[in-house]
């Protein structure tokens, strides 16, 4: 999915007025705009997708332990819930979107260009098009063309400040809370927990792979109607849908996030995985 970036203030003011001017959005408009736009899919599938993540690092580094591989696996399991973050999602899409823009975003996702888009979106997000995703890894990224739009779709949403200050949060808070459990006399250092957490995540690696993610995503897209979907994207209400959709992940992964290291924290501790 995407975020871009929208003061606040103008968001808080642009509702209230459109809130006096159209009908209160309807929850099958709602219903409607979440699974046209592989929302609720794409969502459902991030369990499997974060397995297989897993299983490619346990794949990479030899050194993890089985026990440590079902621990990560079954932790994050437990502390994620598709359900909420759909749920959290569509409750904030009905202070933020009303009946009119919903029926503009519906018009696109109706259309022809937006279910083959929306189709090919889906098809990426699931565990079997991750892992094709990092087959074709060098072809894709030698292809320019390509490669020059998913910058611009970079620049347009944000993804790589966002997927990097996710990323940070998740480090940092695993990080503290796992050495707070095991080593509770200890004083956490939080300086050193950011500096730890830089030396692994850098910007040129994040953008590595947000871009060969949008590359893959519309590799069977052509260039003409790529040029129209960004068009779709610099839409106003586009901007506002997404910024709610973005906003709402944003703070149930992070939820999720300090739910996981708790239960990691708990299980090291007591050593019973």
């Amino acid at each position: 999915m995407i975020k871009h970036q929208y003061k606040k203030l103008l968001v808080a003011i642009f509702f209230f007025v459109s809130s006096l001017s159209y009908a209160e959005i309807s929850d099958q408009s709602i219903n409607k705009l979440l699974d046209l736009s592989g929302l609720t899919m794409q969502i459902d599938q991030l369990p499997a997708l974060v397995k297989t993540i897993f299983e490619q690092a346990k794949q990479e580094n030899t050194s993890i332990l089985d026990a440590e591989y079902r621990l990560m696996v079954t932790s994050f399991n437990e502390s994620i819930s598709p359900s909420e973050i759909v749920g959290a999602i569509r409750a904030n899409l009905k202070k933020s979107i009303n009946e009119k823009e919903a029926q503009k975003l519906l018009a696109w996702y109706q259309s022809n260009l937006g279910k083959k888009i929306t189709r090919a979106e889906k098809n990426a997000s699931t565990p079997r098009g991750y892992r094709y995703m990092m087959q074709l890894e060098q072809s894709l990224l030698s292809n320019q063309k390509r490669v020059a739009f998913a910058n611009r779709f970079d620049v347009l949403t944000g993804t790589t400040d966002m997927a990097i200050r996710l990323q940070k949060h998740t480090n940092i808070t695993l990080y503290s809370k796992i050495m707070t459990a095991i080593k509770p006399d200890t004083p956490l250092n939080i300086k050193e927990v950011k500096t730890k957490t830089a030396s692994v995540l850098t910007r040129a690696a994040v953008k590595k792979m947000v871009t060969l993610s949008f590359v893959y995503s519309y590799r069977n897209i052509e260039t003409g109607k790529l040029k129209k979907y960004e068009a779709f994207l610099n839409d106003v209400t586009t901007m506002k849908f997404n910024k709610t959709i973005m906003d709402s992940m944003s703070r149930e992964f992070e939820s999720s996030v300090s739910k996981w290291a708790d239960i990691l924290a708990k299980k090291l501790k007591s050593k019973k995985y």
